[in-house]
């Protein structure tokens, strides 16, 4: 009595089921997670992946984006697509190094998120609202030439650490998109951004997969990301600041070990 067809195949409408609901139920007929590998080798070269976390914890879907390929139009598309608030993630020592501090040393936050904070990189930003502004401050986060004095406090992007262990300590979003960054050989610093739906709800995995196949995105979860860990227990290395994770990681040792910084952004 309650069905109806999609693309000839019957599908059950459960009662007050939502047409977003059903638009998820006809993306999971034609399209499913990514591996992780593919997904990997798509954040490499600067695209955006959806993570969603289990549904036994936030069941939220998030996309994440290598920094140092933040752009005002990746940016856009996050603040577009999200309750406007992009974070951007690293690790609590490079967040020190620019100068950021906590933004709170008693958090109550439901999942202990460790959320640093808001900063905007000032030279060559107006606002720092803008796309373009955040993008900056993104990419700037990545060359760890860059002086602390440079960074506002507070601002328009919203560091959050991550847990060194990854996704194997934590099983974040916010683990997830550094060890997105470490897996791919990118700087270890990610862009990361709350998905909503248009009516400003957010978006459950459920309505994950017909988002991703909307947009062209690539999606995986928190689980493939945590038995890839394990399918791979000597990679990565948590950084530290002196060490080159990859061609990309911007910050090279010296012979004498004082830290010689490369800065490209």
């Amino acid at each position: 009595k309650h069905r109806t067809r999609l693309w000839n195949l019957s599908l059950p409408l459960r009662a007050g089921g939502s047409a977003s609901h059903l638009r998820g139920c006809a993306a999971a007929l034609v399209m499913s997670w990514a591996d992780v590998k593919v997904a990997l080798e798509a954040f490499a070269r600067g695209e955006m992946v959806m993570v969603v976390d289990s549904s036994d914890r936030k069941d939220e879907a998030n996309i994440a984006f290598a920094a140092d390929h933040a752009s005002a139009e990746r940016m856009a598309f996050a603040i577009r697509n999200s309750a406007g608030i992009v974070f951007v993630v690293s690790d609590a020592e490079r967040f020190e190094h620019f100068g950021l501090h906590p933004a709170t040393h008693s958090s109550t936050a439901r999942f202990g998120s460790n959320a640093y904070i808001s900063t905007t990189y000032l030279p060559g930003s107006s606002s720092g609202l803008s796309a373009a502004d955040r993008a900056t401050t993104a990419r700037a986060l990545c060359n760890r030439s860059n002086r602390a004095e440079a960074f506002s406090k507070p601002g328009h992007m919203f560091p959050v650490a991550a847990d060194l262990g990854g996704v194997l300590q934590r099983q974040g979003h916010t683990e997830a998109a550094y060890d997105l960054c470490r897996l791919s050989g990118r700087a270890p610093v990610a862009c990361l951004a709350e998905l909503t739906n248009d009516d400003g709800s957010v978006l459950r995995r459920a309505d994950a997969l017909a988002f991703a196949q909307r947009h062209g995105i690539l999606a995986i979860t928190v689980e493939q990301l945590v038995a890839h860990h394990k399918q791979h227990p000597d990679f990565p290395s948590p950084p530290n600041a002196d060490s080159a994770p990859s061609i990309r990681g911007l910050d090279l040792p010296s012979l004498d070990g004082s830290g010689f910084r490369l800065g490209i952004v």
